[in-house]
């Protein structure tokens, strides 16, 4: 029987240009798993560590970038694991990001910054792309209602 577990969480990286979000997606390496595919970021969480704290830990690890301001995106992605059998539980952060360049962790070979459209083009989950859209509208709407995630 599959069991459910809560041990990674995804981190979406944007930033504001001209009152709209841009996403950073990055690009795997050809030779790492799950190599020439766009992704956000995924991290194990270790032990005694907070989701957040695992979100933003990968976010600094997998960019260089120092994350201005850290989110809940009030949504849990849900994935299978076959390798574990598993149903796995990720807790989904948004992170805005710096006016600073990209240094690429060595997992990556590009990365990007795509509005909405083209960032849930390039994914190739559709909990990736559904959580592009909800950050898009929960966070990008600024304000208060997304004063309430932080």
């Amino acid at each position: 029987m599959a069991r459910i577990v809560a041990d990674i969480v995804d981190a979406y990286v944007y930033r504001r240009v001209h009152a709209r979000l841009q996403f950073l997606l990055l690009l795997r390496r050809a030779d790492a798993p799950l190599g020439n595919t766009w992704q956000s970021i995924h991290e194990h969480i270790a032990h005694g560590e907070t989701a957040i704290d695992a979100a933003e830990r990968a976010v600094v690890a997998a960019t260089g970038l120092q994350p201005a301001a850290g989110y809940s995106a009030d949504f849990v992605n849900q994935v299978y694991d076959h390798t574990r059998d598993a149903i796995v539980l990720a807790p989904v952060f948004a992170f805005a990001a710096p006016r600073a360049p990209v240094a690429l962790g060595e997992d990556f070979s590009d990365h990007a910054w795509c509005e909405r459209e083209e960032a849930t083009a390039r994914l190739m989950w559709s909990g990736q792309r559904w959580a592009i859209r909800h950050i898009d509208d929960i966070i990008g709407a600024g304000g208060a209602d997304a004063e309430f995630y932080r």
